[in-house]
Order: C-alpha cells, then structure tokens, then sequence
C-alpha cells in the first residue's frame, strides 16, 4: 500500500491510483488485496468500495486500508443485530466517503 498523500496519479490526466489492503487480527502487515489506476476518481473510489466489499465476505471484521488518489482511509466494519458483518453498511459508508472527496461541499462564507 502506498503512503503517498499528494494526488497519486501516473500522469496528468492518466487516471487516479487506488489500492484496498487488510490488516487481519494477529498479523502485523497490511496484505494488499487489490489496487490499480482508475479512468477518474470517482472511478478509482467505485473500484476499491467493490474491492473492500468483496474482501469483507471473505476476511470478514478485519481493519481495511484503502488509499485511492492519494486519500488514506480505514474502515473497521461493523455487525448487524444478528451478529453478521454489516456490507451493506461498509459499501454505503464508502459511497458517501467518495462523494464527499470528488464533490466537496460549498465553502460558508
């Protein structure tokens, strides 16, 4: 996984970076569980929430460590009454995460 925290891209117009990693309970290194470089950000963001829901049905509660273009985030995610892992919850919170990032709400002045 990248440190970077400046834009993160190849080249000027090539796309935006992104890599999803997990850091299972025991283990002390993030594995990468995916990454590449998306068309946009809002691409790159849409391509690593996929990225951690899939990695969520088969790791389960772990800690997720998602960089995409030059934007570190942690995701823990949490359970449903019923004990289960809450994907749904994971994906809607990355979705308003990207949203946030790509499309920044208006300054007050």
């Amino acid at each position: 996984m990248s440190d970077q925290t400046e834009m993160d891209q190849t080249e000027p117009g090539a796309g935006a970076r992104w890599s999803v990693g997990v850091l299972a309970s025991g283990v002390e290194n993030t594995r990468v569980v995916g990454g590449g470089v998306a068309p946009s950000v809002a691409a790159a963001w849409a391509a690593a929430t996929a990225v951690v829901v899939q990695a969520v049905a088969v790791w389960g509660r772990a800690e997720y460590r998602l960089t995409v273009a030059g934007v570190p985030v942690m995701v823990i995610p949490g359970l449903t009454v019923d004990g289960r892992v809450d994907v749904e919850d994971v994906h809607t919170g990355l979705v308003e995460l990207a949203a946030l990032t790509t499309h920044p709400p208006a300054a007050h002045r």
